[in-house]
């Protein structure tokens, strides 16, 4: 199963408008997927499941800049 899109996955136009128009703006900022998990047996996971969103990820100035999710930017008091 493949758990990463490529770095220029073409499958959502949307998202690919988004990534040109942040890769024009922010050259040096990594502007591409950042690498997930998939659900395995071994952690409880349904190996069934494509896509699961629990909410929106801050990702403009921190994981779209550094590659590293959740960092640089605000997500709120938790």
């Amino acid at each position: 199963m493949k758990t990463n899109p490529d770095y220029n996955c073409p499958l959502c136009p949307r998202l690919v408008a988004f990534r040109h128009k942040w890769r024009e703006a922010e050259p040096e900022w990594h502007n591409g997927p950042v690498d997930t998990w998939a659900p395995t047996a071994e952690d409880g996971g349904d190996a069934s499941v494509r896509l699961l969103i629990i909410g929106l990820a801050p990702g403009l100035r921190g994981a779209n800049r550094t590659a590293r999710p959740f960092t640089g930017d605000y997500a709120g008091d938790l």
